[in-house]
Protein backbone atom coordinates (compact mmCIF):
# COMPACT_ATOMS: atom_id res chain seq x y z
CA UNK A 1 0.00 0.00 0.00
CA UNK A 2 1.21 3.75 0.28
CA UNK A 3 3.43 3.31 3.70
CA UNK A 4 6.40 6.11 3.78
CA UNK A 5 8.30 7.64 6.02
CA UNK A 6 5.70 10.36 8.01
CA UNK A 7 9.01 13.08 7.93
CA UNK A 8 6.72 16.47 6.12
CA UNK A 9 6.92 18.23 3.33
CA UNK A 10 10.22 19.90 1.68
CA UNK A 11 10.75 23.37 2.88
CA UNK A 12 10.28 25.49 0.07
CA UNK A 13 7.63 22.78 -1.65
CA UNK A 14 7.25 23.36 -5.08
CA UNK A 15 4.46 20.96 -6.30
CA UNK A 16 3.36 19.86 -9.71
CA UNK A 17 -0.37 18.93 -10.16
CA UNK A 18 -1.11 16.85 -12.87
CA UNK A 19 -3.60 17.93 -15.46
CA UNK A 20 -4.21 15.67 -18.91
CA UNK A 21 -5.96 18.24 -20.05
CA UNK A 22 -3.29 20.77 -20.40
CA UNK A 23 -1.25 18.36 -22.90
CA UNK A 24 -4.06 17.27 -24.87
CA UNK A 25 -4.67 13.92 -23.39
CA UNK A 26 -1.09 12.85 -23.70
CA UNK A 27 0.37 10.61 -21.04
CA UNK A 28 3.86 10.66 -22.57
CA UNK A 29 4.20 13.93 -22.65
CA UNK A 30 2.76 14.54 -19.44
CA UNK A 31 4.88 12.12 -17.89
CA UNK A 32 7.86 13.71 -19.70
CA UNK A 33 6.74 16.90 -18.34
CA UNK A 34 6.77 15.91 -14.63
CA UNK A 35 9.87 14.30 -15.13
CA UNK A 36 11.48 17.19 -16.53
CA UNK A 37 10.11 19.50 -13.79
CA UNK A 38 11.57 17.49 -10.53
CA UNK A 39 15.00 17.50 -12.40
CA UNK A 40 14.97 20.91 -12.25
CA UNK A 41 13.48 21.42 -8.87
CA UNK A 42 9.86 20.54 -8.13
CA UNK A 43 9.87 18.12 -5.29
CA UNK A 44 6.21 16.81 -4.92
CA UNK A 45 3.49 16.24 -7.39
CA UNK A 46 0.27 15.67 -7.47
CA UNK A 47 -1.28 12.90 -9.47
CA UNK A 48 -4.34 14.21 -9.91
CA UNK A 49 -6.81 12.76 -13.48
CA UNK A 50 -10.23 12.76 -12.33
CA UNK A 51 -11.70 11.86 -15.88
CA UNK A 52 -9.33 8.56 -16.02
CA UNK A 53 -11.29 5.15 -15.01
CA UNK A 54 -10.02 3.35 -12.38
CA UNK A 55 -7.39 1.25 -14.27
CA UNK A 56 -6.37 4.28 -16.48
CA UNK A 57 -5.47 5.96 -13.06
CA UNK A 58 -3.61 3.50 -11.51
CA UNK A 59 -1.73 3.02 -14.51
CA UNK A 60 -0.57 6.72 -14.40
CA UNK A 61 -0.01 6.65 -10.75
CA UNK A 62 2.68 3.70 -11.41
CA UNK A 63 3.86 5.61 -14.61
CA UNK A 64 5.14 8.70 -12.71
CA UNK A 65 6.42 6.59 -9.44
CA UNK A 66 8.16 4.62 -11.70
CA UNK A 67 9.63 7.98 -13.30
CA UNK A 68 9.60 10.42 -10.57
CA UNK A 69 11.80 7.38 -8.93
CA UNK A 70 12.27 8.54 -5.54
CA UNK A 71 13.18 12.54 -6.62
CA UNK A 72 9.79 13.72 -5.19
CA UNK A 73 7.26 13.08 -2.85
CA UNK A 74 4.59 11.55 -4.90
CA UNK A 75 0.68 12.39 -3.53
CA UNK A 76 -2.06 10.98 -5.00
CA UNK A 77 -5.87 12.42 -5.51
CA UNK A 78 -7.87 9.72 -5.78
CA UNK A 79 -11.56 11.04 -5.46
CA UNK A 80 -13.57 7.51 -5.30
CA UNK A 81 -10.32 5.26 -5.98
CA UNK A 82 -9.00 5.81 -2.27
CA UNK A 83 -8.53 1.90 -2.24
CA UNK A 84 -6.68 1.22 -5.52
CA UNK A 85 -3.40 -0.50 -3.78
CA UNK A 86 -0.92 2.18 -5.32
CA UNK A 87 2.69 1.19 -4.24
CA UNK A 88 5.50 3.65 -3.32
CA UNK A 89 3.63 6.67 -3.37
CA UNK A 90 3.77 8.82 -0.13
CA UNK A 91 0.32 10.04 0.40
CA UNK A 92 -2.80 10.92 -0.43
CA UNK A 93 -4.42 14.84 -0.98
CA UNK A 94 -8.18 15.08 -0.22
CA UNK A 95 -10.67 17.19 -1.68
CA UNK A 96 -12.09 19.67 1.20
CA UNK A 97 -15.98 17.92 0.58
CA UNK A 98 -13.96 14.19 0.27
CA UNK A 99 -16.49 10.97 1.38
CA UNK A 100 -13.32 9.29 3.42
CA UNK A 101 -11.78 10.89 6.44
CA UNK A 102 -8.09 11.33 7.11
CA UNK A 103 -8.71 8.08 9.80
CA UNK A 104 -10.09 6.13 6.57
CA UNK A 105 -7.20 6.92 4.42
CA UNK A 106 -4.80 6.15 7.40
CA UNK A 107 -6.26 2.26 7.78
CA UNK A 108 -5.43 2.29 4.16
CA UNK A 109 -2.51 3.39 3.34
CA UNK A 110 -0.84 3.54 7.01
CA UNK A 111 -0.21 5.59 9.96
CA UNK A 112 3.26 7.15 8.67
CA UNK A 113 1.32 8.33 5.26
CA UNK A 114 1.16 12.02 4.38
CA UNK A 115 -2.64 13.20 4.27
CA UNK A 116 -3.26 16.71 2.85
CA UNK A 117 -6.68 17.74 2.63
CA UNK A 118 -7.85 21.07 0.30
CA UNK A 119 -9.47 23.83 1.79
CA UNK A 120 -11.09 26.98 0.49
CA UNK A 121 -11.56 29.05 3.79
CA UNK A 122 -10.29 29.36 6.91
CA UNK A 123 -12.72 26.91 8.75
CA UNK A 124 -11.81 24.51 6.35
CA UNK A 125 -8.53 24.91 7.10
CA UNK A 126 -9.08 24.21 11.15
CA UNK A 127 -11.44 21.20 10.39
CA UNK A 128 -8.24 20.21 8.55
CA UNK A 129 -6.43 20.52 11.38
CA UNK A 130 -8.83 18.76 13.69
CA UNK A 131 -8.87 15.98 11.76
CA UNK A 132 -5.11 15.23 11.96
CA UNK A 133 -4.02 16.64 8.36
CA UNK A 134 -0.22 16.21 7.77
CA UNK A 135 -1.04 19.82 5.46
CA UNK A 136 -2.93 22.03 3.82
CA UNK A 137 -3.44 23.10 0.06
CA UNK A 138 -5.24 26.38 0.27
CA UNK A 139 -7.07 27.86 -2.87
CA UNK A 140 -7.72 29.41 -5.24
CA UNK A 141 -5.27 32.56 -4.73
CA UNK A 142 -5.44 33.77 -7.66
CA UNK A 143 -8.02 33.75 -10.51
CA UNK A 144 -7.23 30.12 -12.50
CA UNK A 145 -8.15 28.79 -15.56
CA UNK A 146 -8.20 25.54 -13.72
CA UNK A 147 -10.86 26.48 -11.64
CA UNK A 148 -12.71 29.48 -14.00
CA UNK A 149 -15.21 31.11 -11.87
CA UNK A 150 -13.80 29.59 -8.53
CA UNK A 151 -13.80 31.89 -5.37
CA UNK A 152 -10.47 33.92 -5.28
CA UNK A 153 -8.59 34.53 -1.73
CA UNK A 154 -6.00 36.66 -2.45
CA UNK A 155 -2.89 36.50 -0.56
CA UNK A 156 -4.60 38.59 2.31
CA UNK A 157 -6.41 34.90 3.30
CA UNK A 158 -3.54 33.39 2.55
CA UNK A 159 -1.34 35.10 5.42
CA UNK A 160 -4.30 34.54 7.66
CA UNK A 161 -4.49 30.99 7.29
CA UNK A 162 -0.82 30.50 7.17
CA UNK A 163 -0.30 32.38 10.34
CA UNK A 164 -3.49 30.55 12.26
CA UNK A 165 -3.05 26.65 11.19
CA UNK A 166 -0.31 25.74 12.42
CA UNK A 167 0.41 22.87 9.88
CA UNK A 168 1.98 22.96 6.44
CA UNK A 169 -0.28 25.68 4.11
CA UNK A 170 0.30 24.90 0.20
CA UNK A 171 -0.81 27.89 -1.80
CA UNK A 172 -2.64 26.69 -5.27
CA UNK A 173 -4.07 28.89 -7.86
CA UNK A 174 -3.19 31.06 -10.70
CA UNK A 175 0.58 31.06 -9.16
CA UNK A 176 3.33 31.91 -11.43
CA UNK A 177 7.11 33.19 -11.68
CA UNK A 178 5.22 36.39 -11.06
CA UNK A 179 3.40 36.07 -8.26
CA UNK A 180 4.95 33.01 -6.40
CA UNK A 181 7.14 35.11 -4.14
CA UNK A 182 4.10 37.64 -2.81
CA UNK A 183 2.62 33.82 -1.77
CA UNK A 184 6.00 32.46 0.00
CA UNK A 185 6.12 36.27 1.52
CA UNK A 186 2.58 35.13 2.90
CA UNK A 187 3.95 32.52 5.48
CA UNK A 188 3.30 29.10 3.30
CA UNK A 189 5.43 26.37 3.23
CA UNK A 190 5.19 25.98 -0.77
CA UNK A 191 3.32 26.71 -3.89
CA UNK A 192 1.22 23.71 -6.08
CA UNK A 193 1.21 24.84 -9.83
CA UNK A 194 -0.62 23.34 -13.01
CA UNK A 195 -0.20 25.00 -16.14
CA UNK A 196 2.68 27.00 -14.77
CA UNK A 197 5.30 24.51 -15.51
CA UNK A 198 2.50 22.10 -17.54
CA UNK A 199 1.90 23.91 -20.04
CA UNK A 200 4.78 26.10 -20.35
CA UNK A 201 7.02 26.52 -23.77
CA UNK A 202 10.01 25.81 -21.85
CA UNK A 203 8.84 23.61 -18.68
CA UNK A 204 12.45 23.36 -17.46
CA UNK A 205 13.55 26.78 -17.02
CA UNK A 206 9.99 27.65 -15.68
CA UNK A 207 10.57 24.89 -12.68
CA UNK A 208 13.88 26.79 -12.12
CA UNK A 209 12.51 30.45 -12.09
CA UNK A 210 9.13 29.35 -9.90
CA UNK A 211 12.11 27.93 -7.84
CA UNK A 212 14.57 30.85 -8.03
CA UNK A 213 11.28 33.16 -7.01
CA UNK A 214 9.90 31.17 -3.67
CA UNK A 215 13.82 30.68 -2.66
CA UNK A 216 14.34 34.74 -3.04
CA UNK A 217 10.95 35.15 -1.07
CA UNK A 218 11.86 32.72 2.12
CA UNK A 219 15.31 34.75 1.81
CA UNK A 220 14.05 38.04 2.46
CA UNK A 221 11.40 36.46 5.49
CA UNK A 222 14.52 35.41 7.78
Amino acid sequence: MCETARSGLPNPTLCLVTDLGVVDGDVDRLTERVSVAVENGANMVQIRAPDLGQNEFGSLVELIVQTVSGRALTIVNPSSRLMLPYLDIDGVQLAENAHVSIDEVRRVCGASALVGRSVHSLEGARQAVAGDADFVVFGTVFPSATHLGGEVQGVGNVRRVAAEVKLPVIGIGGISVENAGDVMAAGVRGVAVVRSILGASDPAAATRDLLDAMMSASRDQD
